[in-house]
């Protein structure tokens, strides 16, 4: 489609707007006639205005005539019609045309790269491996083997267990997802024992090699003795040294807060907008489809697709919290629950949780979470024999 709409640019389209009674029915004909529309905005219940190609302009007499509605040309749009304009002012067409040269020339090549995913290595050590392989501004997109540069990254950084390079115009964006460290490898022939990782209630313990010296029920610290490794026999052959094993299940807990004040606005889209689209490269644009603003106060959002950029604007109100304090502990609740999350190790169930909200002086609010989550607490801790 896009394709499509930047072709009509260069050989010229129309903005129609249509009036009657039928415009859900005007659209069922026209695409039955296999002519398309894009930028359909329904003004009013009578009235709707859309684009289409010049060409396909003269089939809608037909369908007028059948539906019994007013059709007519609001705006002609694109190239040809551009270079009418200024049929008489030469240079500026010679201009505008090696403009539209020079800008296709620019979208052959990447010139921004992003990197999206990274949290804790250093991201510098993916710029340098990116840059060796050819993934910098000012390089040709079809020089980019993107499976070749996804496979590199993942073979020479071990820190990654994912990656994925997309060409996006004239952006290369590498989304990664860092792998998950095992914990420190303790040889199974190395005597150890198992003690806590953190505070909990015992919960279950299914012990496969060791002894252990707590049970079921009974509360534990961190870096409690759980199960030893070093085994005596004293009517037999005295002391033995084993590497413990087992699962050690316990009842564990989690808080955290966070504030929010209730004199501080937020923005709230309403549901409306409007978009602007250009023909172009950064600055350097030219717009081939206007709308609107009728709003004031609203947030943009940029999307570019090679040379073809699209600017929405989404219409916003302001609201303070203190008029909505529901949605305030909606949104406290949403912030909590993504903090705590970093904190409970994956493989931990959460069986339980609870939230409390505080007042403070009618303008903070305060919110507190507390989990309860049955996890393996068990942690391995090498035994100095010597």
């Amino acid at each position: 489609m896009i394709f499509y709409i930047l072709w009509n640019y260069l050989v010229g389209y129309v903005k129609i707007r249509v009036d009657g009674l039928s415009l859900e029915k005007f659209i069922n004909l026209t695409v039955g006639k296999g002519i398309r529309l894009w930028g359909i905005n329904r003004e009013s219940y009578t009235s709707l205005t859309a684009n289409m190609g010049m060409r396909d302009f003269h089939q809608l007499h037909s369908i007028s005539h059948k539906i019994r509605c007013r059709i007519r040309i609001e705006e002609k749009r694109g190239l040809p019609f551009v270079m009418h304009r200024y049929r008489h002012r030469k240079m500026l067409v010679v201009g505008m045309i090696a403009f539209l040269v020079i800008l296709y020339g620019f979208s052959c090549f990447i010139w921004s790269v992003d990197v999206q995913g990274v949290k804790k290595m250093d991201p510098q050590k993916i710029w340098t491996e990116l840059d060796s392989l050819g993934v910098r501004p000012g390089v040709y997109k079809k020089n980019i083997d993107t499976m070749s540069v996804e496979n590199s990254l993942i073979v020479t950084i071990p820190e990654l267990s994912w990656a994925s390079l997309e060409i996006k115009g004239s952006r290369a964006i590498l989304r990664v997802r860092e792998a998950t460290q095992p914990p420190d490898f303790v040889d199974k022939e190395t005597p150890s024992d198992i003690i806590a990782s953190r505070d909990g209630i015992i919960q279950s313990m299914i012990v496969l090699d060791g002894q252990a010296v707590v049970e079921d029920g009974q509360t534990v610290r961190k870096g409690q003795l759980l199960v030893t490794g070093i085994i005596d026999h004293p009517d037999s052959t005295g002391i033995r040294y084993v590497h413990s094993m087992g699962q050690i299940k316990a009842r564990t807990w989690y808080e955290d807060t966070a504030e929010l004040s209730l004199k501080q606005p937020y923005r709230q889209r309403t549901g409306r907008s409007a978009q602007m689209k250009y023909i172009g490269w950064n600055r350097l644009k030219v717009p081939y489809h206007k709308e609107e603003i009728p709003f004031g106060d609203y947030d943009v959002e940029v999307r570019e697709d090679g040379i073809l950029i699209t600017e929405t604007y989404y219409e916003v109100k302001k609201i303070h919290w203190e008029q909505d304090r529901e949605l305030a502990k909606e949104k406290l609740k949403e912030q909590l629950e993504e903090k705590i999350r970093e904190k409970i190790p994956q493989g931990a169930k959460v069986i339980d949780k609870k939230f409390k909200y505080d007042m403070i002086e009618g303008e903070k609010l305060t919110a507190l979470v507390y989990i309860e989550a049955l996890e393996d607490i068990g942690q391995q801790r090498i035994i100095e024999t010597q």
